[in-house]
């Protein structure tokens, strides 16, 4: 019975055999040295972590790392300069707030119909209060919202502490006729439609006017018609009636009426039908000048 084979223990001498490498006491006669790893003599590479060797930075990555520190202390300064001119400027409003342009004054001037007392009584605007805390926009809105005859109002600050409200007042410039049943009424408007007042009587001297005043196509066709007769001194037009931009007419003297139609060529319109009136017609003739075409105005009386 053969004896159980027992492995035996590696050594150096035996792996370098198997190798093929030579002993290392042949490395003192001249042999071929194999440089083992180290480790304790056991053959075997250390374990743990291999020392890296840091290679030397390139041009570009020295200038890369530069860049990238010059930016990260613009951005620090950019911060810190935010924050310096934030604080400065809170101090600055609150001193401007609570010490400077503070009121001391407020002046009403430009109307003729109220007194400045009234004006400024009604505003309310209080004293020692900071001038940039006042809302003139809705003091603006109130003050023609309340006073029928302010047909506008500016509210301004006056630097350092003043306040001016300039009122411009409404004036009477046309009416139109209300008919209730058998009773006839006229509100007044000012020159730019706003409504002044409703009266039994009709007024003198006042345009009449005809057509809807909602309409902001009337109301512009009305302004036209307004600056061509005063441009041209067409006197004695007493009544415009604007049904639409294409139906418009006028009132002569309260007794001829004419047609005009649309706005296209209304100054060779107005011309011809001037014409007819001065020339052709008498003092006490009624009728209607059909000038709608331009170049022909034709009279048609009526009796």
């Amino acid at each position: 019975m053969d004896k159980k084979q027992t492995p035996k223990k590696r050594n150096h001498y035996t792996h370098a055999k198997k190798t093929g490498a030579k002993r290392p006491s042949d490395a003192v006669s001249g042999a071929q040295l194999i440089q083992y790893p180290s480790g304790g003599g056991t053959g075997h590479p250390v374990k743990g972590k291999k020392k890296n060797i840091k290679r030397p930075r390139t041009k570009e990555e020295m200038q890369r790392k530069s860049r990238k520190n010059i930016r990260r202390q613009r951005n620090r300064y950019r911060l810190v300069t935010f924050v310096l001119v934030s604080i400065l400027l809170a101090i600055c409003l609150f001193i401007s707030l609570k010490v400077l342009f503070i009121v001391h004054s407020v002046e009403a001037v430009g109307s003729e119909r109220y007194d400045a007392e009234e004006i400024v009584a009604f505003c309310a605007i209080p004293m020692e209060e900071n001038i940039f805390a006042i809302d003139t926009d809705a003091l603006e809105t109130a003050l023609y919202e309340n006073f029928t005859y302010v047909e506008n109002a500016r509210v301004q600050r006056k630097l350092p502490d003043k306040i001016l409200i300039t009122v411009t007042d409404s004036i009477p410039t046309y009416y139109a006729e209300n008919l209730e049943g058998e009773l006839s009424t006229y509100t007044i408007y000012s020159q730019n439609f706003k409504q002044l007042t409703v009266q039994a009587a009709a007024p003198d001297g006042l345009m009449g006017l005809k057509g809807s005043l909602a309409d902001e196509s009337v109301r512009e066709t009305i302004n036209q018609l307004i600056d061509i007769i005063n441009e041209n001194g067409y006197d004695g037009i007493t009544a415009l009636q604007v049904n639409s931009t294409s139906d418009i007419s006028l009132v002569y003297g309260d007794r001829v009426t004419i047609k005009i139609g649309t706005m296209l060529d209304i100054d060779y319109k107005m011309k011809m039908a001037f014409h007819v009136i001065n020339n052709e017609l008498g003092a006490e003739d009624r009728g209607v000048i059909d000038s709608t075409q331009a170049g022909s105005a034709i009279f048609k009386p009526q009796y």
